[in-house]
């Protein structure tokens, strides 16, 4: 038998994952059958699980990538010249306190702990990535003068993590009193009221939401393969 290539591995990986999107999608990221996502990616019964153990692996694949994708664009704009505390607080108020697809997506795959212990190990690693992957950026901002240098910097990664998560289950099942926004506009007040480092003032113009490119694991569902 020929010995498939890695790079066919990652390209069913890929479409595998590109399908698992637009079928999360289509059913308001409730869970999803691995008949339904192997139909949607044209692949054969049992394809699934020589690249993924469970689903649980899969929706925490989904998830790392997207937030990846944000910490990558965080250090692009400081590449570019942009403080990281100023890209972190565009950030929030630009997309992750007033969009509230990627917290849904993210919350409603954490709503999963208590089915299996797969899932509870699951989302207690994507909870680690989270907090690993965004504290040096924080950690910078403290450097740079923009945050209060007596902050936790992992805690304060987490509280806003656990704000997002709240912000999406809530908005995921229907049940906001008031919005999204509107209570991601407010969390950002009471951010900047206690978390700027003393003397830096922030204009409130500067945390009005603006357009920004959409991250492209949210990209509308393209035609099913079917």
């Amino acid at each position: 038998m020929p010995r498939v290539s890695d790079a066919h591995k990652d390209a069913v990986r890929r479409r595998l994952m590109d399908a698992a999107i637009t079928c999360l999608q289509r059913n308001g990221y409730r869970d999803i059958t691995t008949r339904e996502l192997l139909a949607e990616a044209g692949l054969s019964t049992g394809t699934f699980y020589n690249y993924f153990p469970s689903k649980e692996h899969l929706y925490e694949a989904l998830a790392e990538e997207l937030l990846a994708h944000d910490i990558e664009r965080l250090l692009k704009q400081h590449a570019d010249g942009q403080s990281l505390g100023y890209g972190l607080l565009r950030f929030l108020s630009d997309y992750a306190m007033v969009e509230p697809e990627a917290a849904v997506a993210v919350s409603t795959f954490r709503g999963r702990v208590h089915e299996t212990g797969e899932a509870a190990e699951a989302i207690a690693r994507l909870n680690r990535f989270v907090v690993e992957g965004f504290t040096p950026l924080v950690q910078q901002a403290q450097a740079e003068g923009f945050l209060r240098p007596d902050i936790d910097p992992e805690a304060t990664v987490e509280l806003l993590d656990i704000i997002w998560d709240g912000l999406g289950r809530r908005q995921a099942t229907g049940t906001f009193q008031t919005s999204y926004r509107r209570v991601g506009e407010t969390v950002l007040k009471i951010l900047l009221s206690g978390a700027l480092a003393p003397g830096r003032q922030i204009d409130t113009s500067e945390t009005a939401p603006r357009p920004v490119p959409p991250n492209p694991r949210f990209a509308r569902p393209r035609a099913s393969r079917r």
